[in-house]
């Protein structure tokens, strides 16, 4: 039988990826105990821009806080809390935080943890995908 999880994003250790941006994995099949969606909150510091990518596979953004500037290949958006957004694969995509002092927070939504590249990065990291504040 499978427990049901409660997790408390603010207990989540993020992985900073670089000085404008940071990760917490909130779940992926290890911390569900059986295959789940996978759900990560990403913090893009004010004034902060996403080098962005392609993937192979479907993402899901939903916006948490903030506002910014959703390049999807050629097209150019602004995004702001409440919106979903669906990036079918193969489309090349960035942000660019609109302000200059506010963070930007979104979840980021796959159907496989390994879809996501920082979740590969964790994992080499810290040899698991998800930490709380209390772990080393």
């Amino acid at each position: 039988m499978t427990t049901a999880k409660i997790i408390h994003p603010s207990q989540v250790k993020p992985y900073v990826a670089d000085q404008s941006y940071s990760s917490k994995m909130l779940l992926d099949d290890l911390v569900a105990g059986v295959e789940a969606i996978n759900v990560n909150e990403g913090t893009l510091r004010g004034g902060g821009k996403t080098g962005g990518g392609v993937h192979e596979e479907n993402e899901i953004y939903y916006v948490v806080k903030g506002e910014a500037v959703l390049h999807l290949d050629d097209e150019v958006f602004d995004i702001r809390p409440g919106d979903l957004i669906f990036i079918p694969a193969g489309v090349f995509h960035s942000l660019d935080n609109k302000s200059a002092t506010e963070e930007f927070v979104l979840l980021t939504l796959w159907q496989r943890a390994v879809y996501n590249e920082m979740w590969h990065i964790r994992m080499k990291a810290w040899g698991k995908s998800f930490k709380t504040i209390d772990e080393e």
